[in-house]
């Protein structure tokens, strides 16, 4: 199967064939094409990047940081991953009543983020908060995982890119001593979720 789409800033033609993305003229379509495309293969770093090879057309630019020097920001950007790790924020949520794991899991990431404070992000990531980059992990009881909304997780930072958002295994179920049906109650499970930020660009 092969389709056509349009990006970049002259609508250059881009062949996509089985769902893989193919260049046509990734240095002419632009840097917003060649970063996804660049990110769908799931490069590491920019050694990972430059050891890669593809024949003829195919190939990505060998060069990003130079063929794109004007938009250029970091090879985090670029690839879609974290090349530098500079901390890691973990929050636990709990809800008493009710079952909601979304619930927990958001409380969790806001007490991940709201007890600090790090006023040298600007000073530290290239590009400052706009290059931020923040993966998150979140661990809810596995019978309840399906119910986790993670639209909802990801709402609360109020910056940043979030290049991942992930749910497993993982907390807590403990008895809240009583049912309340009132509270929303189909059991009395109390739901404990742990939430890890990684920040970096």
């Amino acid at each position: 199967a092969m389709r056509q789409v349009r990006g970049g800033t002259r609508g250059d033609a881009v062949e996509i064939r089985g769902g893989a993305r193919v260049r046509a003229c990734v240095v002419c379509a632009g840097r917003r094409l060649a970063r996804l495309w660049a990110g769908s293969f799931g490069f590491k770093d920019a050694v990972e990047y430059k050891e890669y090879r593809c024949p003829g057309a195919y190939a990505l630019p060998r060069e990003p940081e130079v063929a794109f020097a004007e938009e250029w920001t970091s090879w985090g950007d670029f690839l879609g991953s974290m090349q530098q790790v500079l901390f890691v924020q973990v929050g636990t949520g709990s809800d008493q009543h009710g079952q909601n794991a979304t619930k927990a899991a958001v409380r969790a990431a806001r007490q991940a983020i709201e007890f600090n404070s790090i006023p040298c992000i600007e000073n530290v990531v290239p590009g400052g908060y706009a290059n931020m980059l923040l993966r998150v992990q979140v661990a809810a009881p596995e019978k309840y995982l399906r119910a986790l909304d993670l639209e909802a997780v990801k709402a609360v930072f109020p910056y940043g890119t979030i290049i991942s958002c992930e749910a497993r295994p993982g907390g807590a179920v403990f008895s809240s001593g009583i049912a309340i049906p009132e509270m929303g109650d189909t059991s009395d499970d109390m739901l404990v979720v742990n939430v890890a930020v990684t920040v970096g660009y």
